[in-house]
């Protein structure tokens, strides 16, 4: 019989176990998705013969990912067939769907391995994982991982097209574009804007891969080149970069943004979009671990907060900065920095 105080020990155990363990579900939620079991089951359930033979491998090692998804509810079962909520369909299976976030869920899989290296991190001071180094265009790895921010800002895209104001801007560049997608969003509801996206061979092939596909790309220059060295020859109505700076450190940081001055034409607005930290940098939940993402993959990024990145733009030479919360479910928010029209 438990005493009371074996009964708390024993509550603290569990509560310290169910923090240890929560890679269990990330290791089948990924799994399933490698496997293409969602993609598997968009048509409907299926029995497991019928996956073993679609996915092919060991049918007892597939019988156990399955199993254990569905006591995870990543998964039903029912019968001996295995099913997905339209809710999993829609986010992993169907590459179409407002909601999908296959690839950047394949991309937090890539990063499992740096992360649980991060004491190595801690004792070497090197990154364990160089998941940004090679972003050419034939590098397979950074392909999947453009894409896989494009499947993450597709429904977060809009907020930074409508909540801004776009009146006087005709002409937008946007720094660090990835695959273009933001930039996408607002020269979709703002036919007036024309852009040009500025980012490695990588991403930009895939930047213009999109804007084809969405029959945008008239209206858009591409320059895959890097925008720390680049010399530009024209500014601005609006700047944007985002979801860049974390990737870089305080130092380069402050050198993209003098640069960003000299970009912005007179009477112009930069934006800095970015999942900013509060100021005593503990909150909020993904900006805090996405700081622990560039500890582990990136030789000197660490995300940063909104007072930093203010004293940042000050020290550009931006006078009049504005801060722009956006929705709740929108990890996102963004800086407008205005430069002084000429006189």
């Amino acid at each position: 019989m438990l005493t009371e105080i074996g009964l708390k020990d024993i509550k603290r155990q569990v509560a310290t176990l169910a923090v240890a363990e929560r890679f269990f579900d990330s290791a089948v939620l990924f799994a399933l998705f490698e496997l293409g079991v969602f993609r598997s089951l968009a048509d409907g359930p299926k029995d497991l013969a019928t996956l073993n033979a679609e996915i092919g491998g060991s049918e007892e090692t597939l019988r156990a990912v399955l199993d254990a998804a569905a006591g995870l509810d990543l998964l039903s079962k029912e019968d001996g067939a295995y099913g997905v909520s339209e809710a999993f369909l829609e986010c992993m299976g169907i590459e179409d769907s407002p909601a999908y976030l296959g690839e950047w869920i394949a991309f937090l899989h890539a990063l499992a391995t740096p992360l649980l290296k991060l004491d190595e991190a801690v004792r070497t001071g090197e990154p364990p994982g160089a998941l940004f180094e090679d972003m050419s265009a034939d590098n397979l790895p950074a392909k999947r991982m453009t894409r896989a921010m494009d499947a993450y800002s597709r429904t977060r895209g809009v907020e930074l097209a409508t909540r801004l104001d776009y009146e006087g801007v005709g002409s937008l560049l946007d720094i660090g574009c990835g695959p273009g997608t933001y930039s996408l969003a607002i020269i979709e509801r703002h036919p007036e804007i024309r852009a040009t996206l500025v980012d490695l061979p990588g991403p930009i092939a895939e930047a213009r891969r999109i804007m084809e596909k969405r029959g945008v790309a008239d209206r858009v220059e591409f320059i895959a080149t890097d925008a720390l060295t680049h010399e530009f020859d024209q500014t601005w109505d609006m700047v944007l970069v985002s979801n860049t700076l974390h990737m870089l450190g305080p130092e380069l940081s402050q050198n993209l943004l003098d640069r960003c001055f000299d970009l912005v034409s007179p009477g112009g607005r930069l934006v800095i979009q970015a999942q900013y930290l509060e100021d005593d940098r503990t909150s909020p939940r993904w900006p805090v671990l996405l700081n622990l993402v560039q500890r582990v993959a990136t030789p000197h990024g660490r995300n940063h907060a909104i007072g930093e990145t203010t004293e940042w733009l000050r020290r550009a030479g931006f006078s009049r900065i504005e801060y722009k919360p956006f929705s709740p479910w929108n990890v996102n928010s963004a800086l407008v920095a205005f430069r002084e029209p000429a006189t």
